[in-house]
């Protein structure tokens, strides 16, 4: 995961005038993370981190193969794709380089 925790947040963040609201339905309606997480195809990628958005969405960010990174928002109560996006590895930020131990 130190990809994860080291990339820059241009990639990893929506901008505050793109947030994406979902819902207001109480979490008892939602699908759980695990379904969600099948929906989305967490499988096909290399990492994978999940949480709940400040809109009220499953949200993802992954990385496939090629180091596409992914960011998904998903209804939680329908399972529906409220967006994607996705940033090819030639335009991900590199990884920084490890300081000298």
């Amino acid at each position: 995961m130190a990809f994860l925790a080291g990339a820059s947040p241009v990639a990893w963040a929506s901008a505050p005038q793109e947030k994406v609201f979902c819902t207001d339905a109480p979490r008892t309606q939602w699908i759980p993370e695990a379904e969600a997480r099948e929906r989305f195809g967490a499988s096909r990628y290399v990492l994978v981190k999940y949480k709940v958005s400040k809109g009220n969405c499953h949200e993802f960010y992954a990385v496939d193969a090629q180091g596409t990174v992914v960011e998904t928002y998903m209804h939680p109560v329908t399972g529906e794709t409220v967006r994607t996006t996705r940033i090819p590895a030639s335009a991900s930020p590199a990884t920084p380089p490890r300081a000298p131990q």
